[in-house]
């Protein structure tokens, strides 16, 4: 009976084994597959993303082969293009050699005459022509071959008639120069005259000083290519930049408005103590910008003396005219301040060949009217 039961027993755990062998087999045979379908899935993934990366690969490459041909397209009708300029210019060149061809064989085939032989000369007197060398300018002018006889004329008036008949210094003389320019505009002639100014005795900071002043007389649009001539010509002629600082005045109200009234007081007189506070009842800022800034942020500068600067500030008004009001206030400036009738007289006679008789018989009109009855 115990045989049995033991024998049952035996059975029973060799059953219990089989079975967890069995249940072990199925679990691991279950996991095996499993593995199989997640490796499926991948392989299915890898597979689209292989084709995915495929198809950008072609559309990399069919945007390459698009923008190489564009390219490519557009190198091909630029070459065209200029080969087809080419063909027109080489044809217009061949044109006009051929003109030029023809009108030196006309030449050389037509009798000279003996004003085809010599070129006109320009007659200088000896006068014009010492001042001119003494400028030491100009002697390579287009004009003198474009226009020898306008350059003859004008430089034996300007340089001899308005020299020997006009006493001045010469500083002074290309000082009034420079400054009328400034005030008609001749910005060409004023570049041509500027290295004369400078041999003949006028310094860089006096060149600078007349054309800052402009810019209270005749505004910045009118001053600014003067300033940029003047740069230009000094630049070519070594002249270190900037120069020298002038101003004696601090950017205060207080410093503008002091030194701008001693530059007034000086050029009209004692009453013109206080003028900032007698400005017009609707518009009274410009009295007070007359003393800090034309005055005091100019006048009081270095560069320049203040007989100078009232000079040169009658001769902007005069050159640009339809002023003659503040023309006749700064010829009593000027005489207050020691350019006296004759000198005036002087600086407009030397001003004629750079703005004209009309100007100049104004200027003098009024130089007549301001001192006429004081002499």
């Amino acid at each position: 009976m115990c045989d049995e039961k033991q024998s049952e027993k035996v059975d029973e755990n060799v059953d219990e084994k089989v079975n967890e062998e069995e249940a072990q087999r199925t679990a691991h045979d279950e996991y095996i597959a499993s593995l199989a379908a997640r490796l499926a899935d991948l392989a299915a993934k890898g597979e689209e993303v292989l084709e995915s990366l495929g198809k950008k690969v072609d559309d990399v490459d069919a945007a390459y082969d698009k923008g190489a041909a564009d390219a490519q397209a557009k190198v091909d009708g630029f070459a065209a293009n200029m080969q087809e300029h080419m063909e027109k210019a080489t044809d217009q060149l061949a044109k006009d050699l051929d003109v030029i061809s023809r009108a030196i064989e006309e030449r050389i085939g037509k009798p000279a005459s003996e004003e085809d032989a010599t070129p006109y000369e320009p007659r200088f007197t000896p006068a014009a022509q010492a001042f001119r060398e003494c400028m030491q300018v100009g002697a390579h002018s287009d004009l003198l071959f474009t226009d020898p006889e306008f350059v003859e004329r004008f430089a034996n008036f300007a340089f001899d008639d308005v020299v020997s008949d006009v006493d001045l210094p010469n500083r002074t003389r290309f000082i009034c120069w420079l400054a009328t320019l400034l005030g008609c505009q001749g910005v060409d002639e004023f570049r041509a005259l500027l290295p004369a100014a400078l041999n003949m005795g006028v310094e860089p900071e006096a060149v600078k000083e007349i054309v800052y002043q402009a810019a209270a007389y005749l505004g910045i649009g009118r001053t600014y290519p003067f300033l940029k001539a003047t740069n230009d010509v000094f630049m070519a002629a070594g002249v270190e930049l900037p120069l020298k600082a002038q101003a004696t005045t601090e950017p205060t109200e207080e410093s503008r408005y002091a030194g701008g009234e001693e530059a007034q007081v000086a050029c009209f007189g004692e009453q013109m103590h206080g003028y900032k506070d007698r400005g017009a009842a609707d518009y009274p800022h410009i009295a007070q910008w007359l003393v800090k800034n034309c005055f005091g942020d100019w006048y009081t500068r270095g560069g320049l003396t203040i007989p100078e600067r009232e000079m040169i500030t009658f001769c902007f008004i005069a050159a640009q005219g339809g002023c003659e009001a503040q023309l006749k206030a700064h010829t009593a400036g000027n005489v207050q301040c020691g350019n006296d009738r004759e000198f005036l007289i002087k600086v407009v006679s030397n001003n004629v060949p750079f703005i004209g008789y009309p100007r100049s018989l104004n200027a003098m009109a009024i130089v007549e009217e301001v001192t006429g009855a004081k002499e």
